[in-house]
């Protein structure tokens, strides 16, 4: 009875009121005191809550449906089918929908909805694969950062590949382990092609430029990340190098001569199908016969056999040397031996070859000389911001205050002096002097007289301390 007036007054309160009669219809519906008859018609209520007209009375219902366990499959299903607003709450959190009714939303749902779909807890492997595959950037993002969804790794492979130009989630992607060599391989040629600005209106030539100079940064993004994985996962890079056709001859020498010998060994291991100890034997050993087959084994170009040999030979040369010199110096030394010594034959490959060594050699440099410039305007700062002096480490001058008192008279006698630069002034100025001395010759003015015959540091040297120390010790009291 009660249920039936509930209705009948819904169809006149005002829509506040009806969403607060909706959240305690659901609750009153999943008490399990309620006979079978009271439960149909909650059912009934809530089924006539569907047609309501306003919006936030089904979105109500959709929330409270959304938490409840078990809801009633048509309610879940009408509300999934309503507007998007009303039918996310029970996209993410409804436990009614199965994966196979999610899948096919997810194909003809929006973004929202997608987004939605991928916040749900525990998601499956197959709702996690077609997320990854049709899902939108912001669904992608949401599966990316929810921690119980089940992802395989061609899950990111298939994210990576479909969004990796959105820097969002390429920073989501790159910040988990788990995604796999070849997704992160993919994902690094997706930051070089964003480090570029490319203008549609580019000539045929510009293109070609800036796709060669795209390559290298990827291939030197590639090698630096080598650099700072384990074993295991270098083997699994070389193989996502593999598949995409990354692991050129460029690529390889250009590894050398980064200093990433680690990484070429397992190239030329997976290449050739040799085991790793063995490889790395023959590059230690500089086996020529050894490499040279080894060298043949893997598919490498022949003609390039000697700039390769070179530039083992020479890394190894400069590490066995270890003459203390900066690193960063290092990958310069070895590119400017190798094309100094190179004496092999020439062809297509190994001009191109000896072009790049040319630009790693150049790049070097620079990179050299800018470090060099960096450390030494670092070591003139540090000099710079030497502590000061303690105050009790400057000596302190004690003087009397008739020795200063004698100073001061005598100092400003000899500026007196000095100012005196005309010889007619000198001449009137000594006879001014001497008839003054001749009308009152006292003893005082004959003394200062003779003061002023001596030199400043005669006088200085009478108080026994050196000149120079009494100038900075009376200019440090003044």
């Amino acid at each position: 009875m009660i249920i039936e007036r509930l209705v009948s007054w819904m169809e006149i309160a005002p829509v506040d009121k009806k969403v607060m009669a909706v959240d305690a219809l659901v609750r009153a519906w999943q008490l399990t005191d309620l006979s079978e008859h009271e439960r149909d018609a909650a059912e009934v209520a809530m089924t006539c809550v569907l047609d309501d007209c306003d919006v936030e009375v089904r979105l109500a219902l959709a929330k409270a449906l959304g938490e409840a366990a078990n809801p009633p499959r048509h309610l879940v299903l009408a509300l999934a089918a309503d507007i998007p607003k009303v039918s996310l709450p029970v996209f993410a959190n409804c436990s009614a929908l199965l994966d196979v009714e999610l899948i096919q939303y997810m194909k003809t749902g929006n973004d929202d909805q997608q987004k939605a779909i991928a916040s749900r807890p525990l998601l499956s492997s197959a709702l996690c694969a077609e997320i990854a595959m049709t899902g939108c950037k912001a669904a992608c993002i949401e599966l990316v950062t929810n921690p119980e969804a089940q992802l395989a790794e061609n899950d990111f492979y298939h994210m990576a590949e479909r969004h990796g130009h959105c820097r969002d989630l390429r920073s989501c992607l790159l910040a988990r382990p788990d995604i796999g060599m070849r997704a992160r391989v993919l994902l690094i040629e997706f930051y070089a092609v964003s480090l570029q600005d490319v203008d549609e209106n580019e000539d045929e030539k510009t293109r070609m430029r800036l796709q060669k100079e795209l390559v290298e940064v990827c291939d030197k993004a590639t090698i630096t990340f080598a650099a700072q994985i384990s074993d295991e996962e270098i083997s699994d890079l070389v193989v996502a190098l593999i598949e995409r056709k990354k692991l050129t001859t460029s690529f390889l020498l250009r590894s050398i001569c980064m200093g990433n010998l680690t990484l070429f060994a397992h190239s030329l291991a997976i290449l050739s199908g040799q085991p790793l100890h063995r490889v790395e034997r023959i590059l230690q050993d500089r086996r020529l016969n050894a490499l040279h087959a080894l060298y043949a084994k893997a598919g490498l170009p022949m003609s390039a056999l000697n700039v390769f040999a070179s530039a083992i030979g020479s890394w190894r040369r400069h590490l066995e040397m270890d003459n203390g010199g900066a690193p960063d110096r290092l990958p310069y030394l070895v590119t400017r031996e190798i094309l100094a010594g190179y004496e092999g034959k020439r062809d297509q490959i190994v001009d191109e070859l000896l072009m790049l060594l040319r630009k790693i050699c150049t790049e070097t440099a620079r990179d050299n000389a800018r470090s060099k410039v960096a450390q030494m305007a670092l070591e003139n700062e540090e000099k710079r911001a030497l502590p000061a002096p303690e105050p009790e480490q400057v000596p302190e001058l004690q003087y009397s205050n008739e020795e200063l008192m004698a100073f001061t008279l005598q100092f400003a006698e000899e500026l007196a002096d000095m100012a005196l630069q005309n010889e007619a002034d000198v001449t009137l100025a000594a006879g001014d002097l001497v008839a003054a001395n001749m009308d009152s010759p006292d003893t005082d003015t004959v003394c200062i007289g003779e003061h002023r015959g001596k030199s400043r540091l005669s006088f200085l040297g009478s108080l026994k301390i050196p000149a120079f120390q009494k100038f900075s010790g009376i200019s440090r009291a003044a």
